[in-house]
């Protein structure tokens, strides 16, 4: 899995991302794919990100906000 320092920085800075993406996560976490795929889905039955669009393997989040 990750290492609790990389997983508290993704809990931390991944929901104030304005779009949040697998390439997104990739580059500025330095994760690979897989793990960013889980993350996104985790951050996601969280409640603190949302899904925008999913269209074959991409799949594009922002951030939840309160009005929602």
């Amino acid at each position: 899995m990750v290492d609790k320092p990389t997983y508290d920085k993704i809990l931390k800075e991944v929901p104030t991302y304005k779009m949040i993406s697998q390439s997104v996560l990739i580059e500025r976490m330095k994760i690979n794919g897989s793990l960013a795929r889980k993350a996104m889905r985790t951050l996601e039955d969280m409640g603190l990100i949302k899904k925008v669009v999913h269209h074959h393997g991409q799949w594009v989040y922002t951030r939840a906000t309160g009005s929602d």
